[in-house]
């Protein structure tokens, strides 16, 4: 199942790069189908949409993430974007620090740095390429997501429930673009239903339930995949390819985190 989710995730940066659409009509129609899957597997298994305070500003931040994630595979490369975008654990440990007063261990500080390292290098790379801004906004997005994986943190938070009126509101913001767009061909909307069907509902709840049922450590080596068959398959069907600094950038994030995941939960399980 997390095998499962981590390749339909992947399929995002194909799918978008393929729509001739703006990004945030793209995000809003893929929105209208996955809001559909995730309400169904919420009904499926019985989870109460909650909605308070808490709720609506995580709600407000899978939006932002969804919009962010979109408009920076259209204004930089879909790997640049991925792997910008994968950081979001780094920003997990800062906003901790920050918000609840968690302080990292020293793993998390040569982490972050090596992290830094990587985005500096994928940043600057972009910025005789003209893609300084996609790379900015996927940093925004690494944020966003970042606040959206604390989201159970925060008292009274659901995130269940966030997502999903996340995705409804993305919805909503983004429908005046889509009555802007002229190409309705069936390709298009094939795409955009996959978008929303498969990468985005599916995707998610898939990750979500096998990521309870299988041991952490397989999980999260598992999941790894997305940020590298994702610009994979954009290389193989669009013939975007990534430069060797990028690629150096996103070994160093990828493996870096990679490697925190795995000594973060042996650690966990010796403390258990």
């Amino acid at each position: 199942m997390v095998l499962c989710g981590a390749i339909a995730f992947s399929l995002g940066g194909l799918f978008i790069k393929l729509i001739p659409w703006n990004p945030i009509a793209i995000n809003a129609g893929r929105c209208i189908f996955s809001s559909m899957v995730i309400a169904a597997y919420m009904h499926m298994i019985r989870h109460p949409l909650k909605i308070n305070r808490r709720v609506l500003m995580g709600a407000a931040s899978v939006s932002m993430m969804l919009v962010c994630y979109v408009a920076s595979i259209k204004l930089t490369t879909a790997a640049n974007a991925i792997v910008l975008e994968y950081t979001a654990p780094i920003f997990v440990i800062i906003l901790e620090a920050l918000i609840f007063k968690k302080m990292p261990r020293k793993l998390d500080v040569i982490v972050c740095l090596l992290v830094f390292a990587g985005i500096a290098i994928v940043v600057l790379d972009g910025l005789g390429k003209g893609s300084l801004l996609g790379n900015i906004i996927a940093i925004l997005s690494g944020i966003f997501y970042a606040f959206t994986i604390m989201l159970n943190e925060f008292p009274d938070g659901d995130s269940l429930s966030s997502v999903l009126l996340g995705h409804m509101f993305t919805v909503l913001i983004g429908l005046p673009f889509i009555f802007r767009e002229t190409d309705f061909s069936a390709k298009t909307l094939l795409l955009l239903s996959a978008l929303g069907i498969f990468q985005a509902g599916a995707g998610y709840t898939l990750l979500t339930a096998g990521l309870k049922l299988c041991d952490p450590v397989s999980g999260s080596l598992v999941a790894s995949i997305e940020p590298v068959l994702n610009p994979l398959l954009v290389a193989m069907f669009y013939g975007e390819y990534m430069s060797v600094n990028s690629i150096i950038g996103a070994i160093l994030v990828i493996g870096s985190i990679a490697v925190h995941n795995i000594l973060s939960l042996r650690s966990d399980r010796q403390g258990d």
